[in-house]
């Protein structure tokens, strides 16, 4: 019976060992560079030559697209040019002097891939191809992307045309704050109708099919990057990022989802505060005001991680009286010096002013004098009036009789 008990515990031992050390294992890519980054926060949980420069192919068509709906029309026609049909690679045949809206040509140019789309968008956006890529280059430095140049919109191989696994997931933070981008990477597919060629483009993310909570991203293919991929997830209330660069076309979807399973197997979300709960109360005028917590504080941390974050309260000025919802301070948590989260703290209820004696007595006298006033100057007006109407009468009178004084 000893045996058997020491048999069991030995047996519990190991599996517990085993799962462990499933939930921390790093994941194993072909790709030549990835990285996974939490959304919301941009915290890096995990890295491989993350910041070494590389080819990052279509993946540059990411920030074609996003100046594109930052700057221009998605109405806006756009007359196809002989530069931009006249390109190599993946294309959607569009002719010149075909006229499409710059709506089609950014969902040809996300889904499909197309150069010649990309192109398009960058003559009409840009006035020339050159211009455009300046716009590019000057938005990615704007968020942070410092180690990324681009030398054309399409992401075509060029000598000086690189971006890093890390500066793409910058990129694609800003992509999923803007809801139109956001909603192009997420579609499957889109009916074309163009002059040579009629069907539906299709989204080149597999991903979108292939795992659970993936919002859309973008693929990349040349020989000199290999295949790359950046994508998004939003599930368990994590929104993760993962890039994976120099991948073969078998292995590019094992790759990034393996880096996927890393941060939903290893993270979670702790919850810090919730929404509603009573953070302290405090005494305005002789009133007593309920705080709370005007939304869900949460921080992304490892499974195993003891993580005690120091509270900060900050109460404004106020003065009552007060609307229940009304911002009244704020609740900082600090991890290590720095500030994890913030949440807004909200009145619990109505607080209406204090009503005193004093109070009562200064408005009924401001209220009296008040109404003085006024009686004192409508019988101003009304002398006033009375004055004017005794010159009106006499005026007629001496212009009725004529003026009977003497000289």
């Amino acid at each position: 019976m000893k045996t058997k008990s020491i048999f069991l515990v030995t047996l519990t031992i190991i599996i517990l060992l085993v799962f462990s050390s499933m939930a921390i294992a790093q994941p194993n890519i072909t790709g030549q560079a990835g990285i996974l980054v939490d959304a919301e926060t941009g915290k890096v949980l995990w890295g491989q030559n993350e910041r070494d420069q590389r080819a990052p192919a279509s993946i540059t068509k990411l920030v074609t697209v996003l100046v594109a709906i930052e700057r221009g029309n998605l109405q806006d026609e756009v007359t196809i040019s002989e530069y931009a049909v006249d390109t190599d690679g993946v294309i959607v045949w569009l002719n010149v002097g075909e006229v499409k809206t710059l709506e089609d040509l950014i969902y040809a140019a996300m889904l499909s891939s197309g150069n010649d789309a990309a192109l398009a968008i960058a003559e009409h956006i840009g006035g020339s191809v050159d211009e455009f890529v300046e716009m590019m280059n000057r938005r990615v430095r704007e968020l942070g992307a410092h180690h990324t140049n681009f030398m054309n919109p399409t992401g075509l191989s060029d000598e000086g045309h690189y971006s890093t696994a890390y500066d793409i997931a910058l990129i694609m933070r800003v992509a999923l704050e803007n809801p139109i981008l956001k909603e192009i990477m997420g579609t499957q597919t889109r009916a074309w109708n163009g002059i040579d060629w009629q069907g539906n483009l299709s989204n080149t993310n597999l991903l979108l099919l292939q795992y659970e909570g993936s919002l859309g991203g973008k693929t990349g293919n040349t020989t000199e990057a290999g295949r790359c991929l950046v994508n998004a997830v939003d599930r368990d209330g994590m929104r993760l990022i993962s890039v994976v660069l120099g991948s073969t076309q078998q292995a590019i979807w094992n790759d990034s989802i393996r880096i996927l399973d890393y941060g939903y197997n290893n993270y979670h979300m702790l919850k810090l505060v919730d929404q509603g709960d009573e953070i302290l109360q405090v005494e305005r005028s002789g009133r007593v005001v309920p705080v709370l917590a005007g939304q869900v504080g949460e921080y992304l941390v490892g499974i195993n991680a003891d993580v005690s974050p120091i509270r900060q309260l900050k109460i404004y000025d106020f003065s009552l009286p007060l609307r229940e919802g009304d911002t009244i301070g704020s609740l900082e948590f600090i991890l290590d010096g720095e500030v994890i989260e913030t949440v807004e703290l909200v009145a619990g209820t109505n607080v209406r002013r204090t009503i005193t004696l004093l109070g009562t007595y200064v408005t009924i006298t401001l209220v009296f004098f008040g109404v003085i006033a006024l009686i004192l100057f409508l019988k101003a007006i009304n002398t006033l009036r009375k004055r004017r109407n005794s010159i009106y009468v006499n005026r007629a009178r001496r212009s009725k009789y004529g003026d009977t004084r003497m000289y």
